[in-house]
């Protein structure tokens, strides 16, 4: 009898694993500016040591390329590995249903873990909760996909729209459930906009490791709330189909070696995306917080991120037809993604946060780049002779196991 099996290495797209890879480090570039504390520390802070003079510049160009498009991409990429395990379970006369739903579950499980305990950014614990509802598209025809598609990632659009016309913040009481526990647990309180909330400059500072986890606990809910707010449910889900649609071309149409179509997605993508994405790079760092500049970054966030991303992706691959072999570089990083992806909040604690060398907010955007560079480096090197003698990456491993049994 045939039975599931994980995908084995032999029947690995490698230009999947790379553009992983590539996802995962820019992904780390995203994420590192919370560890380092620029959301939450002036450039003028009496913590800040040392700032360069290209740290304004790089730090605009970062949120107009980066910002976004990388988790959009793993996103779209996710979308991609259900219409491959799919076609597995198809093709043994399995059961994809149960198989994914079982994925899915322990997928929840490191993410909650992840999430609650660990960092608040966790972006497994959504993919995974969005994962049970793609069994009931991975079966619908293209047409069907696109267009669900299309609606869903304007429908943060709507979201916002919605809330200011009710005037009601739907998400407000997921926010207040984090300042509850803060106070619950006796945790820094701070004022914004006469509303209290979580101290997150406290949460960065502090040197207590139980603090540490009592305002992680705080900060699940919200980034929950933030989710809500900004109608990121819509926007993942709806790349989640475009990646189903992207999957079934890959396997079936041979879309990885139609240069004249990735050529049209990469010129297309790049004209329509890097003007919206230009304009809400204006509207973040340049203007006012006004109600009007909210919504019109909103809705640039809408219309650019998607397709500059795919503009990016289409890019990448491209760049493997023609043999670059640097890119290659990066396919051990996606073999081994959900493992580098859990470290990098590790990484992230341990050189920013109190409780590790305490350099949060005391460094400008350029070197902290470079510090996220050299982190990846070693995880590049790393994941190369770790997969010499190993097929799959420690995380990869355990979840395989949870999935296939420990036999």
């Amino acid at each position: 009898m045939k039975t599931l099996k994980p995908i084995s290495n032999l029947d690995r797209i490698e230009f999947l694993d790379i553009l992983r890879g590539i996802s995962i480090f820019f992904i780390f570039t995203a994420n590192i500016s919370f560890f380092a504390g620029f959301w939450f520390f002036d450039a003028d802070s009496s913590i800040r040591e040392i700032s360069w003079a290209s740290d304004e510049l790089l730090r605009y160009v970062h949120y107009v390329l980066v910002d976004g498009k990388f988790y959009s991409i793993f996103s779209l990429l996710f979308g991609i590995g259900c219409v491959i395990q799919y076609n597995n379970a198809i093709s043994k006369g399995k059961s994809f249903v149960s198989f994914f739903r079982k994925r899915m579950f322990w997928l929840l499980v490191i993410g909650l873990i992840h999430l609650v305990v660990f960092w608040a950014g966790d972006i497994l614990t959504l993919y995974a909760l969005l994962g049970f509802g793609l069994i009931w598209f991975v079966d619908k025809s293209n047409r069907t996909l696109l267009i669900t598609a299309s609606i869903l990632i304007l429908m943060p659009i709507a979201n916002l729209a919605f809330m200011s016309v009710a005037e009601w913040p739907y998400p407000k009481p997921v926010f207040d459930l984090q300042t509850e526990i803060y106070a619950y647990f006796n945790m820094p309180l701070i004022e914004i906009d006469g509303a209290l909330s979580g101290d997150f400059q406290a949460y960065i500072l502090n040197n207590n490791v139980l603090d540490f986890f009592k305002m992680n606990l705080g900060n699940t809910f919200l980034r929950i709330g933030m989710i809500l707010l900004e109608g990121r449910i819509f926007k993942v889900f709806g790349i989640f189909l475009i990646g189903i649609w992207a999957g079934r071309k890959i396997l079936n149409d041979n879309l990885l070696t139609n240069k004249s179509f990735l050529k049209k997605v990469f010129w297309i993508g790049l004209l329509f995306g890097l003007p919206f994405n230009l304009m809400r790079g204006y509207l973040e760092f340049y203007a006012d917080d006004a109600a009007i500049n909210t919504f019109l970054h909103t809705i640039c966030y809408a219309l650019g991120t998607i397709p500059l991303a795919l503009s990016i992706a289409a890019g990448i691959a491209l760049l493997c037809l023609n043999g670059n072999r640097f890119l290659k570089l990066f396919s051990s990083v996606g073999k081994t993604a959900l493992t580098c992806y859990l470290l990098h909040t590790f990484a992230g604690i341990i050189i920013f946060y109190g409780i590790g060398f305490q350099l949060t907010g005391k460094y400008g955007f350029t070197i902290v780049m470079l510090i996220a560079i050299l982190v990846f480096a070693v995880q590049v090197i790393s994941s190369r002779i770790w997969l010499k003698y190993f097929e799959y990456g420690p995380m990869e491993w355990v979840w395989r196991k949870l999935m296939y049994g420990f036999k």
